[in-house]
Parts: structure tokens; sequence; C-alpha cells
């Protein structure tokens, strides 16, 4: 048992009895798809399933944790209590769970995502430290596509080849990896309305790639592996929209992480999506965020100032009250952001 207390309450909570060191978290409203049974018969890793309202309500699954909402609303953590229900950011209850129980490495996908040959990472590996003048580098270019750009990437970037770009060999070590992702990558609805459908490959021969800082590229929450020192970056704002989301998170992931002289990696592809059906016109709409707001948001985030005298928690919440400060997000969005903070702090054991 972990016995917690908030609020003058005292809670009782009572925990499985389960403590590893790699996790799987997913959030889903479908029966279990492929992707999802596949992960669940990894030899090491502890497959969690966060349902929502829209999940069925007899969802199971062998080698699976799953959450329903009733078990959610029986967490002891903050987060749990007040995440809205029907979004995506309940996904960061998964985390704390994972945290909670061990967790070393944290490995979040979508259950429409298949790793190609077990969940890989790549920590010890060497890779190339990309250098440019440029804000932005377009990573999948370097994976030899510079005809595709990620979702989030911004718009009057797309078009710039990054002429001033230098590579070197490094051993530097990342706390988060994102891997790329054959099939149907993550791109955004301009490039699919505006595309043949085609399945797009990735170049699998080269070396994971981390971006020096002050350069920026968009990553998500659907090939992504976090290391423990990172593990309180992997929180989803709630206040922004669905299909801009995880890619703020990114965009704030990256920035802590300078602060903290740490790197964020690139990986070859690593797993296969098989895209879930999307309204194309839907996910543009959703997607608004994105195109107006990026330049904004990562020019704020550019002349930000980490303060090295405070704790990384800390600088994550002043971080979200600057940028609420400059009306990108809500305000709104920092009482979540204070519930995720002191999650952390009740369940300890967030930093190498």
């Amino acid at each position: 048992m972990a016995y917690l207390f908030r609020f003058g309450v005292f809670i009782v909570f009572i925990s499985t009895l389960i403590s590893k060191e790699k996790w799987v978290v997913i959030t889903s409203i479908q029966y279990p798809t492929e992707a999802v049974k596949a992960i669940s018969k990894m030899k090491d890793w502890q497959l969690i399933v966060i349902g929502d309202k829209k999940t069925p309500v007899d969802w199971s699954l062998e080698n699976c944790i799953y959450l329903s909402p009733e078990d959610q609303e029986k967490l002891p953590y903050k987060t749990a209590k007040i995440s809205p229900w029907n979004h995506y950011a309940r996904k960061n209850i998964g985390y704390l769970y994972a945290i909670d129980h061990g967790a070393k490495i944290i490995y979040e996908t979508d259950d429409d995502n298949i790793p190609l040959d077990g969940i890989k990472f790549f920590k010890d590996s060497n890779k190339n430290l990309i250098c440019t003048e440029d804000l932005f580098f377009n990573v999948c270019s370097y994976f030899g596509r510079p005809d595709i750009w990620p979702r989030g990437f911004p718009l009057n970037y797309i078009l710039k080849n990054n002429h001033n770009m230098t590579q070197k060999e490094s051993l530097v070590k990342a706390s988060i990896e994102q891997g790329f992702v054959n099939g149907n990558p993550d791109v955004d609805a301009i490039f699919r309305l505006t595309r043949n459908s085609e399945q797009i490959y990735f170049d699998t021969n080269k070396l994971p790639c981390i971006l020096d800082k002050n350069v920026f590229c968009p990553f998500n929450t659907q090939n992504t592996l976090f290391y423990k020192d990172a593990f309180f970056l992997m929180y989803i704002p709630v206040t922004v929209a669905f299909r801009a989301c995880d890619i703020w998170r990114g965009y704030f992931a990256q920035r802590i992480l300078w602060g903290l002289d740490k790197y964020l990696c690139f990986t070859p592809p690593t797993a296969f999506q098989d895209r879930n059906a999307h309204d194309l016109l839907k996910d543009f709409i959703g997607e608004q965020e994105i195109y107006y707001n990026t330049e904004r948001l990562t020019s704020h985030l550019l002349n930000w100032k980490y303060n090295k005298s405070c704790d990384p928690l800390r600088n994550l919440y002043f971080l979200y009250e600057s940028v609420c400060a400059q009306k990108i997000i809500d305000y709104e969005e920092l009482k979540y952001i204070e519930a995720w903070i002191e999650d952390l702090m009740q369940i300890g054991g967030c930093f190498e």
C-alpha cells in the first residue's frame, strides 16, 4: 500500500504489486489492435493502456494493465481527478502510474504503431550532432526524405534546405529519443491533402542524430522513448487542441533540455504505422494552432531564460507561465501543470 496525504485527507491507495523498469504507455478508445497485442507480448516491457469514456467497457488484454475510467478515479493522483474525459492528455495518468511503479525507461506510442523488431533504444550509440544557424531543421531530410516534413514543422521553413548545416559524429547521450516511423508517418493534414496516398520509408542506414541547442524540430508521442531524467517533460498540455498538444509538449521539452545541457535524439525508423481512419479536413482544422502559432511559440521559447538557480520542475512551471502570459495557451493550463508537478513530487524518484 502507498499512503498519500492531500488536502487534509488521508487517502489509502491499494497499488498493483508491479515494479518494472521498462514501460509502454498507450491510450485507446477501441478494442485491442494488432499493434497493442504485439506490444503486450514484448518481453521485459510492462504495457499500460489508459481508457477513456469512449473505450469499450469490456476492454481487456493479457499481459497488460488496463486502467478503466473507474480505475482512474480511484488513483491518488490529482492529475487523474482534474483531467477532462475524452482527451488525449489523460495519457499523463499512464506516465505517472509507470513512474510510480519503478519505471526507468518509458516508451510511448499509439494503438496503430507496431515496433519493427522490438523496442530499440540508442542511448550509447554513436550519433551525428546537427548544427545549423537556422532555428528549425527538418530531420526527415536527414533520413533521406527532404520532400516530407513532420507535423508541427513551420510552414515558412518547408522549402528551406539548411545549406549552412554541419554534422559531426558524437557520443553525446540523449534524454529523449524520437524514432522515425515507416508506412504512414506523422505528417500534417496539408501534406496528406495535397499528396497521393503512398507508403513512406526512411533511410535505415543513417546514424541517429541529435540537434544542437537552439535548433528545433517537432516530435510527437507515437514512437518516443524517455529516460528517467526527462520523465517530467512527458506532460501533455490539456488546453491545447488535440492535433497540437503533443507537438507543443515536444517544443517545451526541447527548450527545457537546452537549459539542462541535455539533448533530443532522432533515430532511424523503428516502427511501422498502419494509420487509423482519419477525417483529413477535421485534422486540418485541428492543426490550425500549429500552422498559425508555431513560429510565435518557438520564438518565445528561444528568448525565454532557463533559471539555473531553480530546479527543473520549477523551470517547467515558469515556462508554461510565460507562454500563458504571451496568450499562446490559456491560463487555465497552469492548474493542470501544477497538478502534474505536485503528483511528481508526491511520487518522487523522477530524476536520476
